[in-house]
Parts: C-alpha cells; sequence; structure tokens
C-alpha cells in the first residue's frame, strides 16, 4: 500500500489517525501502532507475516538473553549469544534475498546440475533486519538496555511508517516516544505540512520525472546522441533522489502524526563537493548504520595493519551496500564502483579536491554521482557499454533519436524545477518568509494544500507508480 496511493490516502490513514488519537491511554497507543502496522503488511504480503513476527519475538528474546549474561558478568556468552543473533538475522535476510542469486552462481557453476529459485521477499526484510540488528548491537554493546516490555520492541521493529523503505532508526532514538506516546497540534501540524512535501516530491516530480528518464533508458543506445543520452541521465538523478526523498518526507510526517519524530534521511546530497560528502548527505541512515556497525568495528580490528587499512575497509563496507541494495550483479559493481572512489579519496584526492574552485569540486562530484546511476538504473550487464558510448557522443551530439522524437521535449520545464528544489535556496527562503511574516506562513500552508491537490489529481488521473526503492525492500 504505497503513501501515495487512495487506499492510504483516504481510507487507511485515516482511521489509523482517528483510532490513535482517540485512545488516552499510552499503552493501548502502542498496541494500536502494532495492530495497524500488521494491518499494513497483511494488506501487501500476509504469507510471509508470519516470518517478521517470528523474528520480532526472536530479537526480544535475545535481547533479553544478551542482557542477563552481561548483568552476571559474563561477557563472553554475551558475545557468543550476539552473534548467533545476527548470524539468525542474516540467515533469514539470506534465506529470503540472496539465496536465488548465490544459487544462480553454483547454477552456472555445476552447469545446471544446481538448482535455486529466488523468493518472494517478505516486505521490508532489509529495513527489518538492519533494524533489529542495530538493536542487538547496541544492547551487546551496552549503549543500550535490553527491552523487557514486548509490545514496545515490536512496535518500534514493525512500525509501518520506516518499515518498507527506511528511515532506518535506532531504538535509543525512539525508546522515549514509544514508552509514552503522545500527539499535539504542532505534531499533526508539522506532520501534515512534512507528509505533503513528501507527496510532491513523489508524485509531481518524480513520477514525471520517471516517464522522462524511461523514454530514454527504454530506447536504442546505438541511435542516441550525447545531448538526448545526458538529458536522460539528468532526469533518473533528479527522479531517484525526489522519489526517495519524497517518500522520506512521507514517512517523517506519519510518524510524526502519531509522535514519533523519525530521523532525517537526505540532506541535499547533489550539493556535495565529494563523494564522501555526498554519502554524508545521501541515504543518511544506511550510512550512519554500515559506518557504526560495520566500519568502525573493521577499523579497530585492523587498527594494527598501516598500509591501506582505511581504503580496503571502505571498499569492503560499500561491496555490503551494493549487495544489501539488491542482489543482483549490477549493485554489485555500483557498490564496488563507489568503494573505489571513495578509496582513492581517502588516498589523498579529496585534500587535491579541496585547493579545486569549489564549481569544480561540485561538477566532478556530480558527474562521478551521475556516472554512478548508470550502474543503477541499468540492470543489464551488455547494455552499459551502449549508454556510456552515447554519454561520450560516440554517436554524436545529436544523433537519430531526439527528445522530440521520443516525445519528451516538454519536460524541460520539470527538470528546471527539479534542480531547484534539489538545492536549499527555496528552502532557506520559506524559513525565512516563515520566521518574519506570519500572513506569509499562512500563504505558504495554502501553497502546500494546492500542492497537495494537484499530486491528488494526478494519481486520481494517471494512477500511482512504486517507490524505486521499494525493490529493495
Amino acid at each position: 500500500m504505497p503513501f501515495a496511493s487512495i487506499h492510504f490516502l483516504f481510507i487507511f490513514l485515516p482511521i489509523v489517525l482517528a483510532v490513535y488519537l482517540l485512545i488516552p491511554n499510552r499503552l493501548w497507543r502502542n498496541l494500536a501502532i502494532l495492530v495497524s502496522s500488521l494491518v499494513y503488511i497483511a494488506w501487501e504480503d500476509l504469507a510471509h507475516l508470519p516470518v517478521l513476527l517470528v523474528s520480532v519475538v526472536l530479537n526480544y528474546l535475545f535481547g533479553l538473553w544478551i542482557g542477563s549474561a552481561l548483568e552476571k558478568a559474563n561477557p563472553g556468552k554475551a558475545r557468543k549469544l550476539t552473534w548467533l543473533a545476527v548470524l539468525v538475522n542474516l540467515l533469514i535476510l539470506f534465506f529470503y534475498k540472496y539465496l536465488g542469486f548465490f544459487g544462480g552462481i553454483l547454477q552456472t557453476l555445476s552447469n545446471g546440475h544446481i538448482l535455486i529459485e529466488n523468493r518472494a521477499l517478505p516486505l521490508g526484510i532489509s529495513y527489518f533486519t538492519f533494524t533489529g540488528l542495530s538493536y542487538i548491537l547496541d544492547v551487546s554493546a551496552q549503549v543500550e538496555k535490553p527491552e523487557r516490555n514486548l509490545l514496545y520492541l515490536a512496535s518500534y521493529l514493525v512500525m509501518f511508517p520506516k518499515l518498507v523503505q527506511g528511515p532506518i532508526t535506532r531504538y535509543k532514538a525512539l525508546r522515549e516516544d514509544i514508552s509514552n506516546p503522545k500527539v499535539s497540534m504542532t505534531d499533526l501540524a508539522e506532520g501534515a505540512r512534512r507528509f505533503i512535501i513528501g507527496l510532491g516530491k513523489k508524485v509531481i516530480l518524480a513520477d514525471s520525472l520517471r516517464v522522462a528518464a524511461d523514454s530514454v533508458f527504454e530506447a536504442d543506445f546505438s541511435l542516441m546522441g550525447a545531448g538526448v543520452a545526458w538529458f536522460g541521465l539528468l532526469a533518473y538523478t533528479l527522479q531517484i533522489y525526489f522519489d526517495f526523498a519524497g517518500y522520506t518526507d512521507m514517512a517523517i510526517g506519519v510518524g510524526r502524526f502519531l509522535g514519533f519524530k523519525l530521523p532525517e534521511n537526505f540532506n541535499f546530497p547533489y550539493i556535495s563537493r565529494s563523494i564522501s560528502e555526498f554519502w554524508r548527505r545521501w541515504h543518511m541512515t544506511l550510512t550512519s548504520w554500515f559506518r557504526t556497525y560495520v566500519f568502525i568495528p573493521l577499523e579497530f580490528a585492523r587498527k594494527k595493519e598501516k598500509v591501506l587499512r582505511q581504503q580496503s575497509n571502505l571498499l569492503i563496507v560499500f561491496l555490503l551496500t551494493g549487495l544489501w541494495h539488491g542482489a543482483t550483479w549490477n549493485f554489485l559493481l555500483w557498490g564496488i564502483y563507489f568503494g573505489l572512489v571513495l578509496a582513492i579519496e581517502a588516498s589523498g584526492l579529496a585534500k587535491v579536491l579541496k585547493k579545486l574552485p569549489k564549481a569544480l569540486q561540485h561538477i566532478y562530484t556530480l558527474l562521478l554521482v551521475m556516472l554512478g546511476w548508470v550502474f543503477f538504473r541499468i540492470t543489464d550487464l551488455g547494455e552499459w557499454g551502449g549508454f556510456l558510448k552515447a554519454l561520450i557522443g560516440a554517436n554524436g551530439w545529436q544523433g537519430e533519436i531526439t527528445l522530440r522524437t521520443l516525445n519528451i521535449l516538454f519536460y524541460f520545464p520539470i527538470i528546471i524545477l527539479g534542480v531547484l528544489f534539489s538545492i536549499p535556496l527555496l528552502q532557506k527562503f520559506t524559513s525565512k518568509a516563515e520566521a518574519s511574516s506570519r500572513t506569509l506562513g499562512i500563504a505558504l500552508d495554502f501553497a502546500l494544500l494546492g500542492v497537495f491537490v494537484i499530486a491528488l489529481v494526478y494519481i486520481l488521473t494517471t494512477g500511482y507508480s512504486s517507490f524505486i526503492y521499494a525493490q529493495f525492500l
């Protein structure tokens, strides 16, 4: 049930909010969160609901057992239980998400004698697993106390606003809100504003840009000039940002409706001046997760190694990041690509970049990010060469395929809007306007109401498309 759908906007969300706000008791509010989340999951994926519930119970029990071992001053037992909990979580993820991929490799190596088919993924399994692992690892590191209330932990793990596409949260960030859920009029107002902004990003910008991007990437690359290729890549670069950032805004808005302050996930990544900065601004909760639970432990474990330690650790982390996005070769190579770039920056390129004019730093970053999205967008490895040739002008600037023949010439205004909204210029203006004048603040709220109406018209007339990151679950 996508957030940008009629079922969610006019059936599911109003009912959940009405019930939630009418319940005064905090315990019952947590139960309402849990039940609504289970209904949300069952709406799309009833068959795999037991898998998530079993995982919730296992993480709850492992948390108690690890906490008990630590209280009894038995770190060895706690460490073994932690490894077992991590293994169980990863095995569940591997079984559903990666068994088919590695089975395909075995099938190739065995000349077809071994056949393992892909399995349907439980809804939100990737985000769910990483959320559970963060809880277990935080309990083990004693930065988090084991939760003894199963209802609280279950509400945190399966909370529907963040289940499918994040943001990935740590339990300590939501513990207080879960133990004492409260909703104010400010929460409702800010939640509505944030949700509408996200809806506009997704429906008006991302879905429009999708048409332009799909038209280019589904065309014959051998007949495509550099101008069309770069136009399509720019459209996809903006589409994937507004699609994912739009979802995050809606998730944060829904969370705010319920009294939860979910963490930010984007901070205008396309204004970055290095790839390192880009990954501090893009999908920030995933980057933070890998830094906290993979990169830092690797750095500590390999502290005696002096040669290329940081570089190799970055490569490992981004190899895993690519694999996390999907069990396909293009995502794996995408992760390796960014890992190599980051390793090169860490080897000294970052210092050189800082000496360059800011404009050149921005161009360098955007160019590499956009080239990275080629790996992301084109899943057929055999087509990469054709598109890259088109980008560098192997078929000329114009080519036989033009924006006019693809009927996407009129998407230029959407591209311009996308560029404007991908930089903080408008955000700074609206913030100053709201602070300086109550009238202007009200005018901006009416503008947001207009955005909601336009987005609703888009949904009713063209339907809705799934979120890009929904495929990663």
